[in-house]
């Protein structure tokens, strides 16, 4: 049986732990923080301001990307005041970014507008029912991994198969951790940005931090956005999970998470600790619904009902097999394990391109999340 450690191995470990914080610094000292990227970058406002895309979005906002979709820097935005569709582009590409945020009797109409306006563009990580929209304007759909959604009315922890779960909460509160909520007005953005950079050392993709289909950490308090932290023993912030919100008819009615950080020094079972308890809180809260997120090439179909290039379904499977993927690029398998241990519900996201096999338009879409 597990027990506290001593307050003078408790000491020790604490000095040792804050020597390598500081290392970690000296070593990043010449190099430009990517946390710093979202602040770095002027919002676009091209089309739809922000002013009203927050409106629209506290509307209509109940997918996992739409908060993304409306804040992330550098996207811009095709719509009216009864809709908006993100996008970017890349080597003359237009890369839309999920569904339209709008009420879903306008998805056609203005999914329709956008692919009118800009030339042949393709659409990333889009719900069945966009994907039969441009399906019927002779797209090629693709599967491009799952979304999980946690319902939170019936979710529980019994069982052998959460027993992972119990036990990181348990480990957690045995050892003098704690697990709270709380701004940046609590938690300082320096002490955040600290562990966001240390993080980032242990990632592949450690030059740019991650954009487009991950909206990039911003370091500052944002609307409705709720963060939730562990703290060591002596006060100091290990890891996070932040949290996006989901709304419908202006309430909020659930949360996707949005970023999952800790520093290489916290405990193994900090995310898990920290995810059991939003799930808990959220439960209290009597919130609906809790969004993983997307998993990359994960559980792909293989019979969809749409028109769909072999190759880029072949080009999917086999990367997601691929241990030299898996191993130096990006952990694909070991990304969906974690999300599959929950035991949610999965919805499939789809990839749609004007065109049967385009090798350009998916190293566009690499170049804007940053990866290539």
């Amino acid at each position: 049986m597990s027990t506290v450690q001593p307050e003078s191995k408790r000491s020790a470990n604490s000095a040792a732990l804050k020597k390598r914080r500081a290392r970690l610094l000296r070593d990043r000292k010449d190099r430009p923080s990517q946390s710093h990227w979202a602040a770095e970058q002027q919002a676009t406002e091209t089309g739809v301001n922000r002013e009203l895309r927050m409106r629209l979005l506290q509307q209509h906002g109940n997918f996992t990307l739409a908060y993304s979709a409306a804040v992330q820097p550098l996207l811009q935005h095709h719509g009216d005041q009864h809709g908006f569709i993100a996008h970017r582009r890349r080597w003359g590409i237009t890369c839309a970014l999920g569904d339209a945020v709008c009420e879903n009797s306008y998805r056609s109409t203005i999914t329709r507008e956008f692919v009118n306006k800009h030339q042949r563009p393709m659409f990333c990580q889009v719900s069945r029912s966009t994907a039969e929209i441009l399906a019927e304007l002779g797209y090629y759909i693709n599967p491009m991994g799952i979304d999980t959604t946690l319902n939170l009315s019936d979710y529980t922890f019994g069982g052998k198969k959460k027993e992972w779960l119990r036990y990181a909460g348990n480990w957690i509160d045995r050892r003098g951790y704690e697990i709270r909520e709380a701004t940046y007005a609590d938690i300082t953005a320096a002490s955040v940005e600290q562990i966001s950079e240390a993080w980032r050392e242990t990632r592949t993709v450690k030059q740019k931090e991650v954009r487009f289909l991950n909206r990039p950490i911003v370091l500052e308090d944002e609307p409705d956005v709720r963060k939730f932290f562990l703290i060591d023993p002596d006060g100091q912030p290990l890891a996070f999970v932040f949290l996006d919100p989901l709304y419908r008819d202006g309430n909020t009615v659930g949360y996707a998470t949005a970023f999952k950080r800790r520093h290489p020094d916290a405990p193994q079972y900090a995310e898990q600790a920290i995810m059991k308890y939003v799930i808990e809180q959220l439960q209290c809260e009597a919130v609906g619904q809790l969004k993983l997120g997307l998993s990359p090439l994960a559980s792909l179909e293989s019979s969809t009902g749409f028109a769909a290039s072999s190759t880029t379904d072949w080009l999917f499977r086999h990367t997601f097999d691929s241990r030299i993927i898996n191993r130096r690029f990006y952990h694909l398998k070991g990304h969906a394990d974690y999300k599959r241990r929950f035991h949610g519900s999965e919805e499939p996201c789809y990839l749609a391109m004007p065109t049967r096999f385009s090798p350009r338009r998916l190293a566009a879409l690499l170049a804007l999340c940053g990866i290539a």
